[in-house]
């Protein structure tokens, strides 16, 4: 049993979320905290993704691949050389680039076609999100085992898509898809959408919303169009968060009932301020003032 765990980067980044954040049907917090903006900062990310691995052994061997959507940044990519086919505990480090296009999907894509041949599972996952238990990947594989015709388990969990996504991402009705698209997947049922599609599903841009929508959405959605099933592990909490991992913060999947309610209240009186421009110009004022 051979099993490559697909991290994706890029050293060119811009977005920061401070603190994660209740999204989501089943609502969890799954809006996961980042904050690296610099190459430094991700280099960093990437030596602590590689540290990780000694404090959460994964319980069965793997190798770690590491796709680059290359902007052509020297420091970056030197770093990658460096820790090319360094070894590590339960395996290797292997890195390369690609073009930058598709953002994490187009990433997990030309991972999985370059190295499809050479493993039995992935497990896809973008480079802020650290695999934080002992024997990650036995138990994702125990699930898989477990779950009859299963297409992949969700390492984070499965959420409904809001209805606003629908037209953008070509549904005609609601599915479930994996967060992010960090997902245990086998090559077998990975080449049947290969075959099926060409590829596996990204945008081809680097927009975030598309990527979104035409990236994580359609990437779970093509395992149901085969007609698998999806798996999740709810009482697991096998991924967290690198910006909250590293600040000691303590993560938890789901809300407990007064979070729950509060956040419904809040997007019940968003969703009547945001009907004048200027009542919601305030609203979001006060709401900045009292977090």
């Amino acid at each position: 049993m051979k099993i490559a765990k697909v991290i994706s980067t890029c050293f060119r980044r811009g977005r920061v979320r401070m603190n994660t954040t209740l999204t989501g049907d089943p609502l969890g917090f799954f809006s996961h905290s980042q904050n690296f903006t610099t190459v430094k900062e991700t280099i960093n990310l990437l030596k602590y993704q590689i540290e990780m691995e000694s404090k959460f052994k994964p319980g069965i061997d793997r190798d770690i691949i590491i796709v680059n959507s290359d902007i052509g940044n020297s420091e970056g990519n030197n770093f990658l050389s460096q820790i090319n086919h360094l070894e590590i505990i339960n395996g290797k480090v292997i890195t390369f680039n690609r073009r930058n296009i598709g953002m994490s999907y187009g990433g997990f894509n030309d991972a999985f076609i370059k190295f499809k041949n050479k493993y039995d599972f992935f497990l896809f996952l973008e480079d802020d999100l650290i695999t934080a238990k002992n024997n990650y990947l036995r138990i994702g594989l125990d699930k898989w085992i477990s779950t009859p015709n299963c297409g992949f388990v969700a390492y984070i969990g499965l959420s409904k898509v809001a209805k606003y996504w629908w037209e953008k991402a070509d549904l005609k009705k609601n599915i479930d898809i994996a967060y992010s698209g960090c997902v245990l997947a086998s090559t077998k049922v990975l080449n049947e959408i290969i075959k099926k599609n060409r590829r596996l599903p990204y945008y081809n841009g680097n927009d975030h919303n598309n990527s979104i929508a035409h990236g994580e959405i359609q990437f779970s959605k093509c395992f149901s169009d085969l007609g698998y099933s999806l798996a999740e592990l709810k009482n697991e909490i096998l991924i967290i968060p690198a910006y909250d991992l590293m600040r000691n913060i303590n993560y938890r999947k789901y809300p407990n009932f007064s979070e729950k309610i509060f956040h419904i209240f809040k997007n019940i009186i968003y969703s009547l301020m945001s009907k004048n421009s200027f009542i919601l110009k305030y609203y979001l004022i006060f709401l900045k003032k009292i977090r």
